[in-house]
C-alpha cells in the first residue's frame, strides 16, 4: 500500500482540521516542530505539498517531550468547556504507519497528548481514521484528549472533541508561540511603519472626538493601518468585538498628552507638525520619545533585542551584525529569537531537524524579516536604544551595525 497516511501528512490534515481559518483570523497561529523538515519519514519521502502545508517550523520543546504541533486560537471544530477560554493554546500528536494506516499507534499519541495537558490547555491526537478504535475513544475521553481522524492526505474529521484543561505556567516555548500568534497577521512579527509616534498618535486619535481614520491620516500619517497595528502590537489599543478601545497603557498616552499640550486636540496639532520629519525622536521630542521607550520596552522582541546586545557588549562585540544579535538572542529565548527574526518561509532552512540553528544559513540575509532590520530597528534608534536605524536594503542587512547607545557594559 503507498504510503499516504505517515505522520507528516496525518498532522497537516490535522492542522488544516483544527485551524481552518489561519489566514484569516488573527487569532489563529501554528507552528510545526522541526522535525518535520526532515526530506523522509522512514523510507517515504515527505511530498513538497505536504511539507509547505506543515509550515511554519520552530523548535517545540516541552517539558513533557517534543510535541508535533503547538497551535494558537480556539480550534474551528467543536471544543468542549469553550467558554473558559478565549485563546487557548492546543497540542497535536500525530500518529501514522507508512505502509498500513490501521495500524497507527493512537493509544501511545493519546498518552504523549495527555502528558503535554500541565502546559498547555487542548489536547489531540490526530491518526488514520481506520486506525480509531472504540477502546481508543475511550481512552481519549477519559483523558480529556480530542481524536481528529485522516480519510486522505487532505481531509481529517474530528471524531472525539477535546476539552479545555487548565495550565501551569507557559515555558518559554509556548510564551514564544503565543506572541506570535498575537502578531502573525499583524505585522508577519515586527512593525508595519518606523517612527514611534505612529503608534502613539493611534491611542490620541482613538481618544479624540470625531472619527478615528480620518484623525489619524489627517494628524499623525496616512497609513492608519500600519499606525492601528503598532498600536495593537504595543498594547496601547484592544481589539474587541465590540470595536477598538484604548487599554491603560493607551489611557495614560492620552493622559500624558493633556498634561503636555493642555488637550488631545492641541496634542494632534504637535503631532501633525512632526510630520515626515527625520530628525531622531529623542530630539524632536525628548519627553514624548521617553514615553515612547516606556511602552516599548513591555514589548517582548525589545527585552529579547537588548539583552541580546547587552550580552554581546560585555564580550566585546560593539558594534554588531545581525547574525550576531539573532545567535545571541536564540541563547536567550530560541523560539522567540526565531519568531521575531526568520521570515516563515525559510524556518526549514534555518532550523535543522533537531531543532538547532544552522548557523550557515545566518549569513543569507534573505532569512530575516524585513521587519526587524528596517522598521523595528528604526523604532528602536528612534527612542534611543540604538545608535542608528535600520535598512530595507537586503544587500545592506550583514553589514548593517547593532549597537546600544547607553550599554550596561562599559
Amino acid at each position: 500500500m503507498a504510503a499516504t497516511l505517515a505522520e507528516p501528512a496525518v498532522l497537516a490534515a490535522a492542522k488544516e482540521t483544527l485551524y481552518q481559518n489561519l489566514n484569516t483570523d488573527s487569532e489563529q497561529y501554528a507552528v510545526t516542530e522541526t522535525q518535520f523538515t526532515t526530506a523522509t519519514w522512514g523510507t517515504w519521502t515527505i511530498p513538497d505539498d505536504v511539507r509547505r502545508r506543515l509550515e511554519p517550523y520552530n523548535t517545540l520543546r516541552l517539558a513533557s517531550g517534543e510535541p508535533d504541533l503547538l497551535g494558537v486560537g480556539m480550534p474551528t471544530e467543536g471544543v468542549l468547556n469553550a467558554t473558559t477560554a478565549t485563546t487557548p493554546v492546543a497540542v497535536i500528536e500525530a500518529k501514522g504507519h507508512n505502509n498500513d494506516p490501521s495500524k497507527a499507534d493512537v493509544h501511545t499519541g493519546i498518552t504523549q497528548a495527555h502528558g503535554h495537558l500541565s502546559e498547555v490547555n487542548l489536547g489531540y491526537v490526530a491518526a488514520p481514521l481506520r486506525s480509531i478504535t472504540n477502546q481508543a475513544r475511550a481512552l481519549a475521553r477519559n483523558l480529556n484528549i480530542g481524536i481528529i481522524g485522516v480519510d486522505t492526505t487532505q481531509t481529517g474529521t474530528l471524531v472525539e472533541p477535546a476539552r479545555v484543561t487548565g495550565a501551569g505556567d507557559f515555558s518559554t516555548t509556548i510564551d514564544a508561540i503565543r506572541f506570535q500568534a498575537t502578531t502573525h497577521q499583524l505585522t508577519d512579527g515586527s512593525f508595519p511603519v518606523n517612527h514611534p509616534k505612529n503608534y502613539l498618535g493611534y491611542a490620541l486619535a482613538l481618544a479624540a472626538n470625531g472619527d478615528t481614520d480620518e484623525t489619524y491620516s489627517e494628524y499623525v500619517i496616512n497609513s492608519v493601518s500600519g499606525g492601528r497595528r503598532g498600536a495593537l502590537l504595543l498594547g496601547l489599543a484592544d481589539n474587541r468585538p465590540s470595536g477598538e478601545t484604548l487599554t491603560q497603557l493607551g489611557a495614560e498616552v492620552v493622559r500624558f498628552a493633556r498634561n503636555q499640550h493642555g488637550s488631545i486636540s492641541a496634542a494632534l496639532e504637535e503631532f501633525a507638525f512632526w510630520k515626515g520629519r527625520s530628525t531622531p525622536f529623542t530630539d524632536l521630542a525628548p519627553r514624548w520619545a521617553q514615553l515612547a521607550r516606556s511602552v516599548a520596552i513591555q514589548y517582548d522582541p525589545t527585552q529579547l533585542v537588548v539583552e541580546a546586545l547587552e550580552r554581546l557588549h560585555q564580550r566585546g562585540v560593539r558594534p554588531a551584525t545581525i547574525d550576531d544579535v539573532l545567535t545571541e538572542a536564540c541563547y536567550i529565548n530560541q523560539p522567540l529569537a526565531v519568531e521575531v527574526f526568520i521570515t516563515q518561509d525559510r524556518r526549514e532552512d534555518v532550523l535543522t531537524a533537531e531543532g538547532d540553528i544552522a548557523e550557515s544559513m545566518l549569513t543569507d540575509p534573505t532569512v530575516y524579516k524585513s521587519g526587524i532590520h528596517f522598521q523595528f530597528k528604526f523604532q528602536l534608534y528612534h527612542i534611543g536604544l540604538l545608535t542608528a536605524g535600520g535598512t530595507d536594503a537586503k544587500a545592506e542587512v550583514l553589514e548593517d551595525k547593532w549597537e546600544l547607545v547607553h550599554p550596561i557594559a562599559t
